[in-house]
């Protein structure tokens, strides 16, 4: 089981308002794979899902908040032991009509949230390469 980056919600609104979404892009290919990695699935395609989104001029995120908003919300936390009765999936689909800022600060924010709650001792720690 590897654990994922933690990282700053401040900073990750910024790097997607700066580049204008090309930080957007990597974190969506970084956050697949971190989920990827934690759940030990080899059906999970980072790659596949990022070109997905690109080549469907952003139509595909809202499958993917979908897709890994269940996986996020129900499998992720609990297997990290967490409460799994909170589910935002649905709102995440939403805000991403609106300003997928805000729904990509959301998602981090529950990621940040279960690899907080898991102990370092016995696991891989992935690199803070994005900060």
């Amino acid at each position: 089981m590897v654990k994922g980056t933690v990282r700053s919600i401040p900073m990750l609104v910024i790097l997607n308002i700066v580049t204008c979404g090309i930080y957007y892009a990597y974190w969506l290919y970084k956050t697949t794979d971190e989920i990827k990695n934690f759940m030990e699935r080899d059906d999970i395609n980072p790659t596949l899902e990022l070109v997905l989104s690109i080549v469907t001029c952003g139509l595909y995120t809202f499958y993917w908040y979908y897709k890994y908003g269940k996986i996020l919300y129900l499998e992720m936390t609990k297997k990290a032991g967490m409460d799994t009765t909170e589910d935002n999936t649905v709102l995440l689909i939403v805000l991403n009509f609106l300003m997928y800022v805000i729904s990509c600060a959301i998602f981090q924010d529950k990621l940040n949230a279960i690899w907080n709650s898991i102990p370092d001792s016995g696991l891989i720690e992935s690199h803070n390469d994005d900060e």
